[in-house]
């Protein structure tokens, strides 16, 4: 009977042992996208901050994606920022962007005067802004890091996220 007894003990033990309570580490944060429209980088400073309703949480991760056409089947295409464009003539245009907490800044830049930079690339600019929870998003510390995340498609199929309930940012 000790035996039993003995055995139960160790088997609850083992089961207690396995309990946590991470439930808050990402507070629940779940992927999400939004999308902003119109974005116009004007000649003051190119930049433009975008507001975050709700906030971030501390490990979250954020993809910024701008959108573009495939010329051949004039399809949309996202690409991941930072992106650099690259021209025939040796000028390159180059989007990028950080993140706080509470808002994203979008920004331009080029090797050359950037009020000479066609509008095409200034103006009724699009971009989505894709969130990834810092717990379980699985994001490998290596070279091809950021590989696994230029596939727009991919990203939001990996993450469960239904594109057709994309929310809408305005610039601040």
């Amino acid at each position: 009977m000790k035996k039993i007894l003995l055995l139960f003990s160790a088997v609850g033990l083992l089961s207690l042992t396995g309990c946590n309570n991470d439930d808050n580490f990402d507070q629940d944060t779940i992927a999400e996208v939004f999308e902003v429209a119109n974005v116009d980088f004007n000649p003051n400073d190119y930049s433009v901050v975008l507001p975050l309703d709700p906030s971030l949480y501390s490990g979250d991760m954020i993809l910024v994606y701008r959108l573009t056409d495939d010329p051949d089947t004039d399809l949309d295409v996202w690409q991941l920022i930072p992106r650099t464009l690259y021209f025939d003539n040796g000028d390159e245009i180059d989007y990028d962007y950080n993140f706080t907490q509470e808002d994203v800044l979008l920004y331009m830049g080029a090797n050359f005067d950037l009020p000479d930079v066609d509008a095409a690339y200034t103006q009724d600019q699009v971009f989505r802004i894709v969130i990834i929870p810092g717990n379980g998003s699985n994001f490998r510390k290596n070279a091809n890091s950021l590989d696994q995340y230029k596939d727009y498609n991919a990203v939001i199929k990996k993450y469960g996220i239904n594109d057709s309930k994309v929310k809408q940012l305005s610039v601040k």
